[in-house]
């Protein structure tokens, strides 16, 4: 099977992203600005790690994007839209948030075994 270039490149990534990723189902919203329009969309995380989160939306929104994401009951983090298909997108959280993340994924996904 011929792999297409988006998926060479998310399992490149993938495979070079360095943390540990857990594997949740958290509501979250997502505000989303774009140099022409600004998004909020609810979404569920599908995995999580200090460096960032893969959503499943149910829009597409430009890579690139500076983005709010408000997981329930948790907070709210920034960061940018690394990469997007039509109903799941990938975010990298600033630095500024990597204390707060690391302390959030430590708690809410102690004894859960991180994604290969």
């Amino acid at each position: 099977m011929r792999m297409t270039r988006e998926d060479q490149v998310l399992r490149r990534r993938r495979d070079d992203r360095g943390r540990p990723r857990y594997p949740v189902l958290w509501s979250a919203k997502l505000t989303a600005e774009t140099q022409f329009e600004r998004y909020v969309l609810s979404g569920r995380i599908r995995n999580i790690s200090i460096s960032g989160v893969h959503v499943l939306v149910d829009k597409e929104v430009a890579p690139g994007s500076s983005v709010t994401l408000r997981i329930d009951r948790v907070g709210t983090f920034t960061g940018r839209i690394a990469w997007s298909q039509p109903d799941r997108l990938g975010i990298d959280f600033d630095n500024a948030s990597e204390p707060l993340l690391a302390l959030m994924v430590d708690r809410l996904c102690a004894g859960r075994m991180p994604e290969a």
